[in-house]
């Protein structure tokens, strides 16, 4: 059954790029095929993926995705209809609404063919330097091997904007402790 998530961030932390690729890499043992595809903007996903679980499955899945994220969000999940209506660029609609019905084998790795750009804001599974990209970025973004004078010495010399989440998550587990 191909499905359309929609995703709504409920706090300051989600971060587009991190959070959606975060949700995109716990669907896709679940996604059908290797296709997922998604548009977004700063407030807004909307996810379109087959899979063979039914909708109550897929209700608790979406839940328990909930609950590892850092960042807080709503959903909405319906399962896709032929007809649909929208005043989004269409370019972005029929990049969204175009999904391969390659029913059969998995990819050998899956986490290889997650995502490209392709439109300015979607992204579709299939370049792997373009994921190992992002994939090192996610994980920079999540790892911090900085000392709180290093973290305070970054803070002074470029802002407070150019920490990562680990950066930040270690700045606020330091303030913490004291």
């Amino acid at each position: 059954m191909k499905y359309l998530l929609f995703i709504y961030p409920c706090d300051e932390t989600w971060d587009p790029e991190i959070n959606n690729l975060d949700i995109a890499e716990e669907l896709m043992p679940i996604v059908k095929s290797d296709d997922i595809k998604f548009v977004y903007g700063d407030n807004h996903t909307i996810f379109h993926f087959d899979s063979d679980m039914c909708q109550p499955e897929l209700t608790i899945f979406l839940d328990l995705v909930k609950n590892n994220q850092p960042a807080d969000f709503m959903y909405f999940l319906v399962q896709n209809t032929k007809e649909v209506s929208s005043n989004m660029v269409p370019e972005h609609l029929d990049h969204l609404m175009t999904i391969k019905n390659k029913r059969g084998r998995k990819p050998k790795n899956p986490i290889k063919n997650i995502f490209i750009h392709k439109i300015p804001g979607t992204h579709t599974g299939k370049n792997y330097q373009d994921l190992h990209n992002e994939t090192n970025l996610f994980y920079q973004n999540n790892v911090c091997n900085l000392t709180l004078d290093e973290i305070l010495d970054k803070i002074v010399d470029q802002g407070m904007d150019s920490l990562s989440r680990a950066e930040k998550d270690k700045l606020d587990q330091y303030s913490k402790e004291k």
